[in-house]
């Protein structure tokens, strides 16, 4: 089997190297994808590699947690009903990782329920997306929340320097 067939089956059936970066990076941003459906984790997959988005695929929190660890994506993309750990405490651990904790997270759920939306925002999620989830709104939501980010992060290296201190981790490290 010719390597381009193998790299395509390998990462349709999520048989990749664990945690390794699929797709193009043409827009310099890194989005993790969270959720244990196989299906849906390719589908968000291939949509942002399709608008140049590089792409981390976990299947569940406890995976999610250490990917964003490793990796420090640009954005997570993260499911609610998950095994080992569910997506609240998965948002919840990342969050309060000193080299995660300014990375954006969005929740996605096919339980498009208020509750689930104030407990994402109130752990610091900085977005909902309910499933099924359409391309537009997938990448305006993921434009949207990079965007923000950006602006974030350069307030908070303005501020930083001002006092004198620099706490935004160092990706390379």
């Amino acid at each position: 089997m010719d390597e381009t067939r193998k790299n395509f089956f390998a990462r349709v059936w999520g048989h990749h190297q664990p945690g390794a970066p699929t797709g193009t990076n043409s827009r310099n941003a890194t989005i993790l994808v969270v959720d244990d459906s196989r299906t849906i984790a390719i589908a968000l997959q291939r949509i942002l590699e399709n608008d140049g988005y590089l792409t981390l695929t976990a299947f569940d929190g406890v995976e999610a947690v250490g990917l964003a660890a490793r990796y420090r994506p640009d954005l997570i993309l993260m499911d609610i009903v998950m095994p080992r750990m569910n997506g609240f405490e998965a948002t919840r651990t990342i969050l309060a990782n000193e080299l995660t904790r300014h990375t954006p997270v969005v929740i996605i759920s096919g339980n498009d329920q208020p509750s689930d939306r104030i407990w994402g925002s109130r752990l610091g999620a900085k977005g909902f997306l309910a499933k099924p989830i359409g391309r537009r709104e997938l990448l305006a939501k993921v434009q949207e929340t990079l965007l923000h980010a950006k602006r974030e992060t350069m307030l908070r290296e303005r501020a930083d320097a001002a006092s004198g201190l620099t706490t935004t981790p160092d990706k390379t490290a």
